[in-house]
């Protein structure tokens, strides 16, 4: 069973990792260049893609970790 558990787990991370590098930060950069913002509030939303990067990589360093 812990071979089956090991396999699962790292496809779920592959699985997660494609998912959010290859389809959620590209899309917000998108949204965030399409739309009309400036000043401070264009600053902060501009750290949405690096917020959701940390959140893939705690994400796929926790199960390991957990092992």
């Amino acid at each position: 069973m812990a071979g089956g558990n090991l396999v699962s787990t790292v496809l779920g991370i592959a699985v997660a990792v494609i998912v959010g590098v290859g389809v959620a930060i590209p899309v917000v950069n998108d949204v965030l260049a399409d739309a009309n913002i400036t000043g401070l509030t264009a600053t902060i939303v501009g750290f949405i893609p690096v917020m959701l990067g940390v959140l893939i990589f705690v994400a796929t360093v926790g199960p390991i970790m957990g092992q």
